[in-house]
């Protein structure tokens, strides 16, 4: 008996350590809510036990009010339990209460109120809340914010969001135009409140606080509306307000505001989330501009592609007749040159007898006649055989009748036709080079070296030197002609028919070319200067050639894949070179 009566001592002193250690509010009341015992957090809570023993509970909590929470309205079933979380006007903080209905061994009935304070709990679970909704708004706001659909429905999806998300009345967004702040976007607006928003100058304190990049907010329409706004806002209800700049970096495009009826303030986290999806709003906007940028240039350029296929038909159409004429002006040349050879070769025959062999007894100036006669004649058959020169290399394409050949000994027989006004002016000619075998049409080539050795004869003065020198070159050494030939050939050396080539220069020590002529001089019927340029000699040479020559040559050097330039300075001379591939 002493045990048990030990072990209940015992336990009962246990029980009343748990009671008293847990951290809980525990009332023990009757069943009208009078307290009869507390722990003691409860009595702490309260101002000792004292203070609470014997008062009803109800009043403890709230007072002289009325109970906003059954838990103290002792209306449930003496069986069930009630849990509920609730916040008391007497307390800081929200609290759980749990209450059960209990016996005493005299079988009164009571019940035992368990009060657990929750707030940060609470708190934890209105930030998740609070963050959730955050993020869905974000999200909500990513997804509707495309640039594809256009920007006027991306920013009336984005004011609808915000609305809903956010549990906003009014909504507006403004942009930067032309030197005004311009309403975009609208909802919830009154049409006057609307109006006198439309447009607002850059000098208008709202556009004054925008331009600054920072969001101002306040409680009800203020001084820094416009002047007719502020009553229209007013007149709609409108109350907290928060406006966010539309930036990118430091460049503000616009302005977000977002309003509410009720007296609710904006906190920094919602004014960081509202900046946050006006940085969105604001990358948008860019996004935008530059999608209807890319696209007018997009269409630009379609219409351009457009004009430039027209313009590539008339090209080749016109390039067709162009053929054709040239192919008939070609025909006509080269029939008209052979036609005109047979009349100016009996002309210079007759001319000749007369001079040398008819024994005719003529006047100084009968002679003179005769002479001019004849020198006329010999340059009318000179351009004859120009033009029968430039139509035959129009005309043959690939040569036929490539055959290899030593240049330099060429180039002597070329001299050899020119005896007489070598000699005459007493002119130096050298050949020297590589008497290597070159692949090439004789016929032309002789052609392409006694043009080249016209030229040099007729402006070299009289005592000058001309040198012909050759060289094979391989393909290391054609890089280092590319500055001297680019202006010639745009895409030298890739324009030779070979890797391994032979250059031929023919070198004088006449009157040089100018700079600016130097292409020039290649184009058919093209002549340097004036006539005085081309009367180097006091014996012969004395007039201006046909401007055909070095077009021959040109082509020439064309058919055979090669190229041909010239290097010159005034006063100094001039060298040509022929470079002919070897393959």
């Amino acid at each position: 008996m002493t045990a048990t009566l030990e072990t209940l001592t015992r336990a009962n002193a246990d029980w009343e350590a748990v009671f008293e250690a847990v951290s809980d509010l525990i009332f023990i009341t009757d069943e009208d809510g009078v307290v009869e015992r507390c722990n003691g957090k409860a009595g702490a809570h309260f101002g000792g036990r004292g203070a609470v023993i014997g008062r009803k509970i109800d009043e403890i909590f709230f007072g002289d009010g009325e109970p906003e929470a059954k838990v103290f309205r002792f209306v449930h079933i003496m069986q069930s339990e009630i849990d509920e979380d609730i916040r008391f006007p007497n307390l800081q903080g929200w609290y759980n209460v749990a209450s059960y209905p209990m016996r005493f061994d005299n079988d009164r009935q009571g019940f035992v109120f368990i009060i657990k304070d929750i707030t940060r709990r609470r708190e934890m679970e209105e930030e998740k809340r609070t963050s959730d909704r955050e993020l869905l708004t974000m999200y909500a706001v990513a997804f509707r914010l495309q640039y594809t659909q256009g920007l006027e429905k991306a920013m009336g999806d984005l004011l609808f969001q915000l609305h809903n998300m956010l549990q906003m009345e009014f909504s507006f967004i403004h942009l930067f135009e032309h030197e005004r702040l311009k309403l975009q976007s609208s909802l919830g607006l009154s049409e006057v409140f609307e109006k006198e928003m439309k447009s607002l100058p850059k000098t208008a304190e709202w556009s004054v606080l925008a331009q600054a990049g920072r969001p101002f907010l306040g409680e009800g329409p203020d001084g820094r509306f416009p002047r007719r706004a502020k009553p229209a806002a007013a007149k709609m209800g409108m109350r907290s307000w928060c406006a966010v700049p539309l930036k990118i970096g430091q460049e503000v495009s616009g302005v977000m505001t977002v309003a509410t009826r009720g007296e609710r303030s904006f906190n920094e986290r919602e004014v960081f989330l509202l900046s946050s999806i006006a940085g969105q709003l604001a990358v948008l906007i860019e996004n935008c501009n530059l999608y209807d940028q890319m696209r007018e240039k997009a269409e630009e350029l379609y219409r351009s592609r457009q004009e430039l296929r027209a313009n590539l038909q008339q090209v080749r159409q016109a390039n067709i007749e162009l053929g054709r004429l040239n192919s008939a002006k070609n025909n006509f040349i080269g029939i008209a040159s052979h036609e005109l050879k047979t009349p100016i070769t009996s002309i210079l025959g007759g001319v000749e007898f007369l001079l040398k062999f008819a024994g005719l007894e003529m006047t100084p100036e009968q002679r003179t006649i005769l002479s001019s006669v004849y020198e006329g004649a010999e340059e009318l058959k000179k351009l004859v055989e120009d033009l029968l020169s430039i139509s035959r290399i129009e005309a043959q394409g690939e040569l036929p009748h490539k055959k290899p050949v030593n240049l330099i000994e060429l180039s002597r027989h070329a001299r050899e036709l020119f005896v007489l006004p070598i000699s005459e002016r007493q002119l130096s000619v050298q050949e020297t080079g590589d008497q290597v075998p070159v692949p090439v049409d004789e016929a032309f080539a002789l052609m392409a070296i006694k043009n080249l050795l016209e030229n040099a004869i007729k402006f070299t003065p009289d005592g000058g030197e001309i040198t012909i020198t050759g060289r094979e070159l391989k393909t290391t050494q054609l890089k280092a002609l590319v500055p001297a030939v680019r202006p010639f050939y745009h895409n030298f050396p890739h324009n030779l028919g070979g890797k391994r080539c032979y250059q031929l220069q023919v070198k004088d020590s006449g009157i040089g070319i100018p700079v600016e002529e130097q292409v020039r001089i290649f184009e058919k019927f093209y002549g340097v200067g004036d006539i005085a340029h081309h009367s180097s000699g006091r014996t012969a040479f004395m007039s201006k050639g046909s401007g055909l020559g070095l077009s021959i040559v040109r082509g020439i050097m064309d058919v055979h894949q090669g190229a041909v330039w010239v290097e010159s300075k005034e006063g100094e001379g001039s060298t040509f070179t022929l470079l002919f591939p070897m393959t």
